[in-house]
């Protein structure tokens, strides 16, 4: 008898703890949906349009970032740092009032950058930033 008890308390424990580790797992399906289109765009395959391209920003974004915008920025990462080869997410940050999405990317001229994506409480994107990252070579010291 003791031991079926202890088995059943092992199991409701196991499945309690699932269910809490999987709670935010419908809002990172979204915001990575969402990221993933913005992603694209970087890719030099089939660039989404605008309409799909801001499905998912905050009112506040799709203000300010406009068809022209849209338009530079694809230009401006293309001339930067070139077409993106690989971009692999990297981790969800959740706080109080907004989630943050990573992914890093490699491009032609940057083999490290930084996709940053803020979203707030709806899964609607806030904010985005593109950092190149400086790669640091860990070479042991030659020995004296």
């Amino acid at each position: 008898m003791k031991k079926l008890l202890c088995a059943l308390a092992m199991v409701m424990t196991m499945s309690f703890g699932s269910m809490c580790f999987a709670a935010d797992g419908g809002d990172l399906n979204a915001e990575q949906k969402t990221a993933e289109t913005f992603i694209s765009v970087f890719a030099g395959q089939e660039v989404p349009n605008y309409e799909d391209f801001t499905k998912g920003f905050s009112d506040e974004l799709k203000t300010a970032v406009t068809e022209q915008a849209y338009s530079k920025m694809q230009r401006d990462v293309k001339v930067q740092m070139g077409t993106m080869k690989d971009a692999k997410f990297y981790s969800f940050q959740r706080f109080d009032q907004e989630d943050r999405v990573t992914y890093i990317a490699s491009f032609d001229n940057s083999n490290l950058v930084a996709i940053v994506l803020s979203f707030d409480k709806e899964q609607k994107m806030t904010n985005f930033a593109l950092t190149p990252m400086q790669q640091h070579n860990q070479q042991a010291a030659p020995a004296k």
